[in-house]
């Protein structure tokens, strides 16, 4: 599908435009005081801080030799990962749990670090690690990326159903993810840019 070229010229212009403002909330001039603490639309959330504002971390680790996607659920406060995975072959779980251990251990000495405490590998009990059952498995390698992502947006909206997450909805999944990422980015400097 090919993309009128004054879209993608917006697109372009859009992407500069963000690359320079986070260089700017990094690399901060004078009179940027004013700016400390807002909010960069889709980027950053400067005044959030860990085990103060955020006490669950959502993400997604890829098993770089299978290209397989699973979920992770890091609760600070509990010590723990919970993993979602949507199939994941039986010969990948010990090497994905390596990569997740290595996880627990390092998020374990960040946690202390945080709380101003010496870090001390040897002694560092890292996070239990936690498999969800019951979650919807796909058939197809390509869909385990779009699973993951609705699994972990369903729990950290709290849904406990995840029925509607299946192969026969995936590419619907994939379509509505991809316009909600457009619209979140979608903004006017980007609608002025398309004017002009």
């Amino acid at each position: 599908m090919r993309k009128p070229r004054k879209w993608v010229d917006g697109v372009w212009k859009m992407t500069e435009k963000i690359e320079e403002e986070q260089t700017q909330s990094v690399n901060p001039s004078e009179g940027d005081g004013d700016k400390k603490g807002e909010l960069v639309k889709g980027l950053i959330h400067p005044k959030k801080v860990w085990l103060e504002d955020v006490d669950v971390i959502y993400g997604v680790i890829e098993d770089k030799l299978s290209y397989h996607y699973i979920g992770v659920e890091i609760q600070l406060i509990d010590n723990t990962i919970t993993l979602f995975h949507c199939g994941l072959p039986k010969a990948n779980i010990k090497r994905a749990l390596n990569q997740i251990q290595e996880l627990a251990v390092l998020i374990s000495a960040i946690k202390m670090e945080l709380l101003g405490e010496e870090v001390n590998f040897e002694d560092i009990s890292p996070f239990q690690v936690k498999f969800v059952e019951g979650l919807p498995k796909t058939k197809f390698p390509y869909n385990c990326g779009i699973f993951v992502v609705k699994m972990l947006e369903c729990r950290s909206l709290g849904l406990k159903s995840m029925a509607n997450i299946n192969d026969e909805t995936a590419m619907d999944l994939r379509s509505k993810l991809c316009c909600e990422i457009f619209d979140q980015f979608m903004d006017k400097d980007f609608q002025e840019g398309q004017r002009k």
